[in-house]
């Protein structure tokens, strides 16, 4: 507060002149520099939250301006709460008043902490250029709300054994508070002191109706089912167990009511069988290039601490690919074990899906797997299926998916494709037969402007908590870091300011996956589940680059680059270089898979399920295209040194066998390259080794033949024959 009054003294010291140009600003008005404009809109408070949002900037100054939310009974004595860029995009009569075309739109979003901790404050918002400030008024003063009253409340149900371990339950919460409480479990010694088990324990699952109703607060989480360490009952067998839980805002604590004493067991469980059934997550992330973990080490500026955990705690396969350079082909290649190909789906355009190839997931139901499938699908029925509709509705034109029947176009959706629960969809609107507490509903469209990161994250533990007592199968698929793209401040503030906007927003979006790995591992460790959790994480293609990276504006969504990088690997998505096919592929499986492996040997997103569905003792895998991951992480690489992998997307093919990769670009354009080589696109020599070459062409031209959709042999078209050259070195003649 006292910098803040330093400054404005000195600025009107240098003859500034705060003058009020109208409703919408007040300006400290330089001579050399333009006005700071700006405006404020509504307060919003709804179920998503309280969010303030304006824009700002300084005319004629295409750069974003700082701006400060301050909390308090008037400007003088207020507090600062916040401080963030006004860089979120902007529209004509934004620009139009600022005299540029920058990006000077903001949203402040207030947490419950901030609210707790300024109740009734009027909120004040302050623009900052490097010459001058301004207060932004709005036609309301906006106010934060009044908090209810609140106490701290819980119960303890008992104690229970599954998985081999101890858990105690119940729930607790600060009451009209959505945040978990924190726990803090206790006993006695024999001479009455208090000790420790464990604290900072929150309540972690989603509670029924009615501790929603005690709770005054029907989505908090508010239940918990906690691990009793093996240590505690080896040092205090049957000793009373106390829990104490903490409010999240405020002083508060109480003891958590039980109807009789609860006493720590007397022995320890009984060991888990090992022959029981893996349970299996695929993560599969959306445009997400290579550089993009830390642990591989390409790039600094990311950071995934939890999924680089996966990496250490298990197998990252530095050659890992997937089957196609684009979304629709690349899942439908995982989520059925077989080349898309087999089945006509050889780019986007070729969706749906049929329905007579079967999921793995149907074939994990066969033997009595969960299954659940959250976040993006992208194998429906959608307005580019234009072949399909030809196909099954030739009077329909132009074709378009609503006018399809709703029942039809059901047939395409999970649940329909060996999924039991279903929450598919994009950035808002979703399919779904299961509600946020995992309760199973008839399929309907639902609109939530949670952040769709956060959304996926949060059905994901609602899944584990339904279906943590037998094995299970979930999909992951989080619509990141693909455009459009969006985060909020609480993953865009872990990163500096001072880079390309796309970069940063991806760079959030990928540590809000990340903190949902973390979230998810968590989860699993509580459940005593996670030793015996197959964890597979990986991307559906590489990343877009729009050819140079240019930093469009968020807002601007024909921008092609998502943020996303490929390093150190030539091309983009919708090639079929290392770029585009190579991906982030980690799995990790503590029961089976030791610590911190590195393999550099060719994988394929095909052994995913081939490999699940083996542990899971499913034995119908004949028609599966993939191979055993866990021979080659046992050191046995026999089968995968000599197999070939194959591509064709878009008139290019292309070949890897060993540590030799064959691709062709429409006709002229033929390449030869040492994958052994760092950047292995570097150099063409299709030249040197003729031979490897014709040998390589013959195998790709024998697979290609097997499929039913003909492989047109074409050049190809401009621009992409151009974004071809710019890649690759130059191709024979």
């Amino acid at each position: 507060m006292l910098v803040r009054k330093m400054l404005m003294a000195r600025a009107l010291a240098t003859a500034c002149v705060m003058v009020i140009l109208s409703s919408s600003s007040v300006i400290f008005n330089l001579a050399h520099a333009g006005e700071i404009q700006g405006f404020l809109q509504a307060l919003a408070n709804n179920k998503n939250g309280i969010k303030l949002s304006g824009w700002a900037c300084e005319q004629g100054n295409e750069s974003s301006i700082t701006v400060n939310l301050y909390a308090g009974e008037s400007r003088e004595d207020a507090t600062l709460i916040q401080s963030r860029e006004a860089n979120n995009g902007s529209e004509p009569a934004v620009d139009k008043r600022c005299q540029t075309d920058g990006d000077h739109r903001f949203t402040f979003e207030i947490s419950e902490a901030e609210v707790f901790a300024n109740p009734g404050a009027k909120l004040f918002v302050e623009a900052q250029s490097p010459s001058q400030r301004a207060f932004l008024n709005s036609k309301s003063q906006a106010v934060l709300p009044v908090p209810p009253e609140t106490k701290v409340t819980g119960f303890i149900d008992g104690i229970v054994e599954t998985n081999g371990a101890y858990f105690v339950m119940g729930w607790a919460c600060q009451t009209n508070v959505d945040s978990p409480v924190n726990l803090r479990l206790w006993t006695q010694s024999l001479g009455g002191d208090e000790v420790t088990i464990s604290e900072q324990e929150p309540t972690n699952v989603i509670a029924e109706g009615g501790v929603g109703r005690a709770c005054n607060s029907p989505e908090g989480r508010h239940r918990f089912r906690t691990k009793i360490p093996e240590q505690t009952i080896i040092d205090y067998p049957g000793r009373p167990l106390s829990i104490t839980a903490h409010a999240v805002y405020g002083e508060q604590s109480a003891n958590l009511v039980k109807v009789r004493p609860i006493n720590l067991p007397t022995s320890l469980p009984k060991v888990k069988p090992q022959d029981q059934a893996p349970n299996v997550i695929v993560i599969f992330t959306d445009d997400q290039g290579y550089a993009d973990l830390s642990v591989q080490d390409a790039i600094d500026d990311v950071y995934t601490p939890n999924i680089d955990a996966l990496a250490n705690n298990g197998v990252r396969f530095t050659n890992g690919y997937v089957t196609a350079p684009q979304c629709s082909p690349s899942r439908a290649a995982m989520l059925t074990g077989q080349y898309q190909q087999r089945f006509k789906m050889d780019e986007n355009q070729h969706i749906p899906m049929t329905t007579e190839v079967e999921t793995i997931a149907s074939k994990f139901q066969s033997v009595d797997y969960a299954t659940g499938m959250l976040g993006k699908w992208h194998l429906e029925i959608q307005n580019n299926s234009v072949e399909w509709g030809q196909e099954n509705f030739p009077e329909m034109s132009p074709f378009r998916v609503s006018n399809v029947p709703l029942d039809r176009q059901l047939d395409f959706f999970p649940h329909r494709r060996g999924f039991d629960e279903m929450f598919a969809g994009y950035t808002n609107v979703f399919l779904r037969n299961t509600t946020k507490k995992a309760q199973r509903i008839e399929p309907e469209y639902y609109v939530d402007n949670t952040f769709r990161v956060d959304l996926v994250n949060e059905m994901s533990l609602s899944f584990i908590d339904k279906y943590w007592r037998k094995p299970f199968f979930l999909y992951l698929s989080p619509y990141a870091p693909h455009v459009p793209l969006e985060a909020t401040q609480k993953y865009l503030d872990r990163f500096d300011d001072d880079m390309p906007k796309r970069r940063r927003y991806a760079l959030a979006m990928m540590a809000a996956i990340d903190d949902g790995v973390g979230e998810l591992v968590k989860k699993l460790e509580n459940y005593n589940i996670l030793d015996n959790t197959i964890i597979v994480f990986l991307s559906d293609n590489g990343a877009p680059l729009g050819d140079d990276m240019t930093d469009a504006p968020i807002a601007k969504r024909g921008e092609a680059w998502n943020g996303s990088r490929n390093d150190p690997f030539t091309g983009e998505k919708g090639m079929l270089t290392e770029g585009a096919l190579r991906v982030p592929f980690i799995m990790q499986w503590p029961n089976r898979i030791p610590a911190g492996m590195v393999i550099d040997t060719p994988v394929s997103a095909l052994d995913v399920g081939y490999t699940a569905l083996k542990e899971a003792n499913v034995t119908r895998l004949d028609n599966l295209d993939g191979l055993d991951l866990m021979p080659l992480i046992e050191g046995d690489s026999s089968e995968f040194d000599e197999r070939p992998l194959f591509w064709r997307f878009y008139f290019q093919r292309a070949v890897r066998k060993g540590n030799w990769k064959y691709m062709q670009a429409g006709i002229a354009r033929e390449y030869l390259f040492d994958m052994q080589q760092s950047q292995p696109e570097r150099v063409n020599l299709i030249n040197s080794y003729p031979d490897i070459a014709n040998e390589l062409r013959d195998e790709y031209w024998r697979w290609a033949n097997e499929m039913p959709r003909p492989e047109p042999l074409v050049e190809i078209p401009k621009p992409f024959a151009d974004r071809v050259d710019l890649y690759l070195p130059p191709a024979t003649p």
